[in-house]
């Protein structure tokens, strides 16, 4: 196969993003669609982490171009996060103080620097006992996820050094990491969430298998054109079959995604990805909302939920709101610091 870089992995992003949303808009704002049963075949975070892998490999073999591999390789995870998720915390500071939940004289500085602090560095799973009243409890869930994004981070030059090694030794570590996610997920469903098995879930590990999975497609390229000769009718089926009956079989399904719906989701995407792959430039036109749709819609959803309850009609302005504030946040925030970043690479 040719080692080409066009693909339509953004556009499967901004699917994945969308899935999400969706989802916990119609579960938090009490309002469903038969589609959504459709989208909730292809669950947006594992798909997320598959893509962080393929499309990080990329990045960190570009960085190999620069005198300081490192500094270049998170100089540009920094400006991809960090400014959008800063103004996404601004943002949502002001929806609370708008909505009467809390008022300025309210507020305890020590909580809140501590909080601020935490959606910042690394653990924006983090959520303060003072904003568990508003909305559902917890004003951005859909954070934790950064989180483990970033530990992938500090995680990829292992990564990068593993996908060097023997092709049994790689098979060998992701099947390992693959246990640790099935006796994970048997612990969470079997016995009582104590804050360790929290704590453990917002680590990388139990999702790392998805990550190395994204990293060896990356590399091994020559698997894609394996993978795309499958019939992808047959590998939809496969998949619906696994989801209908994964709880009779035991099998998670969401976000804690089973090993074998795993890898047909992501040989689902493969053909996504390369069948057309000029589809995502020429819809998106390198344009990417996905991760302004991720960052932004529980805060819309809380603001909306604390203010208005539920319904059909909160459930498209959640819906609406969100995609325009996204729009907002790529062309305001986001692009602009993807320029900021090349500017502070050339200088380096």
């Amino acid at each position: 196969m040719k080692k080409s870089i066009v693909n339509n992995f953004d556009l499967i992003r901004l699917f994945a993003a969308l899935q999400v949303a969706l989802a916990h808009m119609s579960i938090n704002l009490d309002h469903s669609y038969s589609i959504l049963k459709f989208l909730s075949l292809f669950p947006g975070v594992p798909i997320f982490f598959f893509l962080s892998g393929y499309l990080i490999y990329g990045s960190y073999e570009s960085s190999f171009k620069n005198e300081n591999i490192f500094l270049n390789f998170y100089t540009k995870r920094f400006f991809r996060i960090y400014p959008g998720l800063f103004v996404c915390l601004l943002f949502s500071i002001i929806l609370v103080l708008i909505s009467g939940y809390i008022s300025i004289g309210d507020i305890n500085f020590k909580d809140v620097f501590f909080w601020f602090v935490s959606q910042l560095t690394f653990f924006q799973f983090y959520n303060p006992d003072f904003l568990r009243g508003f909305g559902v409890g917890v004003l951005n869930g859909a954070l934790w996820t950064i989180s483990i994004e970033l530990q992938f981070y500090i995680l990829f030059p292992i990564v990068y050094r593993l996908m060097e090694q023997k092709k049994l030794i790689i098979f060998s570590i992701i099947f390992l990491f693959i246990i640790l996610n099935i006796s994970f997920n048997y612990f969470t469903r079997h016995y009582t969430d104590t804050i360790l098995l929290k704590l453990f879930n917002v680590s990388f590990a139990p999702w790392f298998y998805m990550f190395l999975g994204g990293a060896f497609f990356a590399k091994f390229k020559e698997y894609i054109s394996s993978i795309l000769n499958i019939n992808i009718f047959g590998l939809l089926l496969a998949l619906i079959v696994t989801y209908l009956i994964s709880n009779n079989l035991g099998l998670s399904y969401g976000n804690k995604l089973n090993p074998l719906s795993y890898i047909l989701i992501v040989a689902i995407m493969i053909h996504v990805a390369f069948t057309y792959p000029n589809l995502s430039n020429l819809l998106l036109r390198k344009n990417d909302f996905s991760y302004g749709i991720y960052i932004y819609h529980m805060p819309i959803v809380n603001f909306i939920l604390y203010n208005y309850g539920t319904g059909s009609a909160q459930y498209f302005v959640a819906f609406f709101g969100t995609i325009s504030v996204a729009l907002l946040s790529w062309f305001l925030i986001e692009k602009p610091s993807m320029k900021l970043k090349k500017n502070a690479l050339r200088r380096n």
